[in-house]
């Protein structure tokens, strides 16, 4: 199983970095690029606003907010 896979907690540039390498998009030296780090986050965003249409059930926290808190900005 990849290491990145079902996190509770956030990750960082690193784990994007190892979720990029193994989709092939990064050798294994090589850092996201600036354009790769905003493509990445835009699909966050867009995954986010989906989870915005479910209201929240036992938390003030939506499970949009969740998502968004989990990536760096």
């Amino acid at each position: 199983m990849k290491s990145w896979l079902h996190r509770t907690d956030a990750v960082g540039a690193e784990d994007l970095e190892a979720m990029a390498r193994d989709a092939g998009l990064l050798a294994a030296d090589e850092k996201l690029s600036p354009q790769l780090l905003a493509y990445t986050q835009a699909v966050v965003e867009q995954c986010a606003s989906i989870a915005d249409a479910y209201a929240p059930r036992d938390s003030d926290e939506s499970a949009a907010d969740h998502i968004r808190a989990m990536l760096p900005s």
